[in-house]
């Protein structure tokens, strides 16, 4: 762990007080997101849909996508809503052109770094089977299913994500481990709900770059900003290799 010791590195003047005294705890967010999980078992999105490179298995991949996004959302206005809290407390303040210039430019070296961790890792590993979205993409056909993904990928997962796990996840753990220890156990949670073994350290590592971003800006647009960028780019990629 990061000694605390390290926290002034970390430290700017903000008016983001829900970061520094969060309303939540760490296992109301753990909660959140079983409950989550057991609400899309019910609807059975649990199950990657048959015939991925299909225009059927397309479909059903982008409902799923979207309305997991939907439920995601719904749950955290509840809660936030029992808590009697807003949910700009999820980090959704201090928009501005800084943290959008931080974000773009975090996505292209989040793309760029985690790429090259993922090239020496399949040097020495192998290559991993292709994530789901992999074979959507080498499966699309046309240009309005190209655009649906980079939607996809590039808004409703970044939003998504970057709301449970720096927004929800990231507050209780920096106020009980300090930043810095916070930063990494935030980043190691976002590795193992990915449930990939072998992609495990390339996602450690965003997940530490998207989490300094948060800290480092006080806002959370940096990292959706960034998370964004990095998947965008990355959709572009498999469309473009699949020729």
């Amino acid at each position: 762990m990061i000694d605390n010791q390290q926290d002034n590195h970390f430290k700017v003047k903000t008016d983001n007080t829900a970061l520094d005294n969060p309303k939540w705890n760490f296992w109301q967010a753990l909660y959140l997101i079983l409950l989550v999980y057991l609400l899309e078992f019910a609807l059975g999105w649990l199950k990657i849909p048959d015939n991925l490179s299909d225009l059927q298995g397309f479909i059903n991949y982008q409902i799923i996508g979207f309305g997991e996004g939907l439920v995601f959302f719904l749950v955290l206005i509840i809660f936030f809503k029992i808590i009697q809290r807003p949910l700009t407390d999820l980090g959704l303040v201090n928009f501005s052109w800084r943290s959008v210039f931080l974000g773009f430019f975090g996505g292209i070296f989040l793309f760029f770094a985690v790429g090259i961790l993922g090239n020496i890792l399949v040097e020495y590993l192998g290559n991993p089977d292709p994530q789901s979205f992999a074979l959507v993409v080498g499966g699309a056909d046309s240009i309005w299913q190209f655009v649906l993904l980079l939607f996809l990928g590039g808004v409703i997962v970044p939003l998504k994500e970057e709301l449970v796990f720096r927004g929800l996840i990231y507050p209780p753990l920096r106020k009980g481990y300090g930043r810095g220890n916070g930063i990494l156990l935030t980043a190691l949670f976002f590795g193992i709900m990915h449930f990939d073994i072998i992609r495990f350290l390339p996602l450690f590592l965003g997940g530490i770059v998207l989490t300094w971003l948060y800290e480092k800006t006080q806002t959370l647009w940096s990292s959706i900003i960034a998370h964004g960028v990095w998947n965008i780019l990355m959709t572009i990629l498999m469309w473009w290799q699949k020729g």
